[in-house]
């Protein structure tokens, strides 16, 4: 428990410091009540900056309820929502020990977990289900993901890289969980959410070979099907779960489709009213006209009948100089199998790559097996940065293609669009900047537009795609470059983030 009184001093010393120099703050008397409020009349902003730099507890929160917000400036509120976020993680972690003290640990017995699950779904007005995830995730968050309890605690981790930490290592012994979140240590609180699920999973690979195998093929055997749940505003949602190969083999072929459906309706007036310019509809048609096997499905209108020649979209859209169609995206429809050479010869375990997620070394040997050619990947031996991506050719493919591969996805901070659906973006704009691997990377469409608007600026940029960035309202850090194969085990620790320029 954090002292009171060593936290009002903290604060109070921090108003000082920041108050200018023709405004003294006024000292008061070392009375608990006045010492409590001064710093939120001098200087809120110091008192946020007291926060964060402090060990996060109830007084962060009692601190963070007294924040006149109508008092702070856009970075301020910024900061203040940064508090808001610490004190939320805090109390959840808290939250969720005070429901392992509440069950204790797991006693397989079956009328103690029946009389749990209802005490907690009742208390927590949540379903049967409900309540026996959150039971199990509180029982693993005392005792084998301990450090992810920590982290949480402390606010270095929120409730979305808890729910992947626990997702990703749910159906693994306590033994594995525990030495995986030991082996990431400082890893587990640099990487976004996004990135945290094809982390752990590929420490999972690399520490388990054989029992993320096994794991990985009873999943792939039962773990697949597909559901329906309803969706407000007359919406149903399908999901679908394959294997991966299929699952973006799938995808691939609807976002072909989609896009042929998109350059379609730019040239006919009738599906332009009916379909948006946009590909989440385009998809959902593209989807349909794959499964139902429906011209109607395909072309989602009442008022307009598509000539015969229409109706077969993969045969009469129109054709560029090149023999291509026009909307559809070079490089859709191709899997990428990528392994070392060491695993692909069964001398290693490494954890291979499909479509850019990280799968057990057996499996990518099997997979890379029924591959109908193969792609030169050539990538550097320290870092595993991409070095070269060709084909069965000597020459590497255009900056476009390369960029992409390198990237894997949008470089903007936080963002995980692919690279196939983002945008070349130059760091300085051409002519004045040239088109090579040191000034270009991946943005999707929304983040290249938010780039150019000036609600985040690059700041470095070389060839590895590390990048040095900072937002609009004075936030800041690096986006390193994705290691193309290798774990994060072969990476330099990542160095700590400057300190806020406060």
């Amino acid at each position: 428990m954090v002292n009171n009184e060593s936290v009002i001093e903290q604060q109070l010393a921090a108003v000082h410091d920041a108050a200018p120099v023709d405004r003294p703050v006024v000292h008061v008397t070392p009375h608990r009540n006045v010492a409590l409020l001064a710093p939120y009349f001098a200087c809120p902003s110091a008192l946020i900056t007291c926060a964060l730099r402090s060990p996060i507890g109830p007084q962060t929160a009692v601190d963070f309820a007294h924040i006149d917000p109508s008092r702070l400036g856009a970075d301020g509120l910024l900061r203040r929502m940064q508090v808001a976020d610490l004190v939320s993680s805090w109390a959840q972690s808290q939250a969720a020990q005070a429901l392992a003290d509440y069950v204790g640990p797991e006693l397989h017995d079956l009328d103690a977990d029946r009389h749990h699950r209802l005490e907690v779904r009742i208390a927590r007005k949540c379903s049967d289900d409900a309540a026996g995830r959150d039971i199990f995730a509180a029982r693993r968050l005392a005792a084998d993901a301990r450090l992810v309890r920590d982290a949480w605690e402390r606010g270095q981790l929120n409730s979305r890289h808890v729910f992947i930490a626990m997702e990703r290592t749910a159906l693994a012994a306590p033994e594995l969980s525990q030495a995986v979140f030991e082996e990431l240590g400082n890893r587990l609180t640099s990487v976004t959410s996004s990135r945290l699920g094809a982390v752990i999973t590929k420490t999972m690979c690399r520490l388990d070979p054989k029992g993320q195998a096994r794991r990985s093929r009873v999943a792939r055997r039962h773990n697949v099907g597909v559901s329906f749940r309803s969706l407000p505003d007359g919406l149903g949602q399908v999901i679908a779960t394959h294997r991966i190969e299929d699952a973006r083999s799938l995808m691939d072929l609807i976002d072909s489709r989609a896009d042929q459906l998109l350059e379609h309706r730019r040239g006919c007036e009738p599906c332009a009213d009916a379909l948006p310019d946009e590909i989440g509809p385009a998809r959902s048609a593209a989807h349909l006209s794959l499964t139902l096997h429906s011209p109607a499905a395909e072309w989602p209108i009442t008022t307009h009948q598509p000539s015969p020649s229409q109706t077969s979209s993969t045969s009469s859209l129109p054709r560029n100089q090149m023999g291509t169609r026009r909307g559809v995206r070079k490089g859709r429809g191709e899997l990428q199998v990528v392994i070392d050479l060491n695993t692909l010869l069964g001398l290693a375990e490494n954890p291979g790559l499909v479509g850019g997620h990280p799968i057990p070394a057996e499996i990518a040997r099997e997979l890379a097996a029924e591959c109908g050619s193969l792609r030169r990947i050539i990538t550097d031996p320290v870092s595993g940065h991409l070095l070269d991506y060709g084909r069965r050719t000597y020459l590497p493919e255009k900056l476009k293609k390369f960029i992409a591969a390198r990237d894997g996805s949008c470089r903007s901070p936080g963002c995980g669009q692919p690279a196939a659906r983002s945008q070349l973006d130059h760091i300085e704009p051409f002519p004045a900047g040239p088109s090579n691997t040191d000034n270009t990377h991946s943005l999707c469409k929304r983040d290249h537009d938010s780039k150019t608007k000036g609600d985040f600026s690059v700041l470095e940029h070389d060839a590895s795609g590390r990048a040095r960035w900072r937002t609009r309202d004075g936030q800041h850090g690096v986006s390193e470059p994705r290691p193309y194969l290798t774990g994060p085990d072969s990476m330099d620790p990542p160095k700590p983030p400057e300190p806020y320029p406060f």
